[in-house]
């Protein structure tokens, strides 16, 4: 058989066999096989991981509501002139500080929630988008060498099978995996300074916060009493600063790296190496 013969006997295969998958991937079993390859057991670690995640975010979330409240009352208290204004500007520090940690907390459990949703899109769609990258890649070989103008209509037919085949991996596979590796750099990075802040935290809003057991009008009513009270709040928060700071700034880089830059920096990462071999494997 001659060198021309063969080129289109093995277009052929290669279509029949893509239009094979297509008809594999709406009947659901390459959905099937691929979840038996791993793709199941990497979606349940990134649910329990995100869940977990989100647990924790609502926790600490809860601590920081509590010194907001907390300070926020404190600082309207009035107890002489001198004193009050004393008390002010140090609890209005305070209040600052963890103000912009409670507002991290907030756009982290966004963010998380975010996150669960898009994998969830992304399970719903990512069989349809593999029939119809399958069927892009079937019509490009099909069509390649082929009247009018083939260079210029298989280029076209090409750069959209490639951009199909890239968004399909993403959702498949590159979108889990930056949520995976995310996890494990958080594990091994950032983890111990999050738990230090966090614990931090929560003891701060015990000595200062903690509500009343004997159910006489908590910490509210605690803090509105008598100067003595103020004055301890005062030179509390005086030695505390240094520290509050240091779990303020730790919370928020850690917040900012396991939320966004970890796996939006692997997820960047994954699909330009995507794309670099879906291009040369094209071509």
């Amino acid at each position: 058989m001659s060198e021309k013969a063969r080129i289109p006997r093995a277009k052929g295969l290669i279509v029949a066999l893509l239009v094979g998958g297509i008809i594999l991937t709406a009947l659901g079993f390459t959905e099937r096989l691929l979840g038996t390859c791993g793709l199941d057991r990497l979606s349940s670690k990134n649910e329990a991981y995100l869940k977990s995640s989100l647990e924790r975010s609502l926790r600490t979330f809860a601590v920081l509501s509590t010194i907001k409240v907390g300070l926020a009352v404190v600082e309207g208290s009035q107890v002489g002139v001198g004193f009050g204004l004393q008390v002010g500007d140090v609890v209005q520090a305070a209040y600052d500080y963890v103000d912009i940690a409670w507002r991290t907390v907030l756009a982290g459990c966004v963010i998380l929630l975010g996150t669960q949703t898009l994998l969830k899109t992304a399970s719903f769609l990512d069989h349809w988008l593999l029939a119809i990258a399958l069927a892009a890649v079937a019509l490009m070989v099909a069509t390649q060498g082929a009247p009018p103008k083939p260079a210029r209509t298989h280029r076209m037919l090409r750069e959209t099978a490639l951009f199909l085949t890239v968004l399909t991996a993403a959702f498949y596979l590159l979108l889990p995996l930056s949520i995976t590796g995310g996890a494990y750099l958080s594990k091994k990075i950032t983890a111990p300074s999050l738990k230090e802040a966090e614990s931090g935290l929560s003891s701060l809003r015990e000595d200062l916060f903690a509500e009343d057991q004997t159910g006489e009008g908590g910490f509210l009513a605690r803090w509105t009493q008598p100067r003595e009270r103020l004055a301890h709040m005062a030179d509390y928060l005086k030695e505390k600063t240094a520290e509050m700071v240091e779990w303020i700034l730790k919370l928020i880089a850690a917040y900012l790296f396991d939320c966004v830059l970890f796996p939006l920096g692997l997820f960047v990462l994954l699909v330009w190496f995507t794309r670099g071999m879906a291009r040369a494997l094209f071509r």
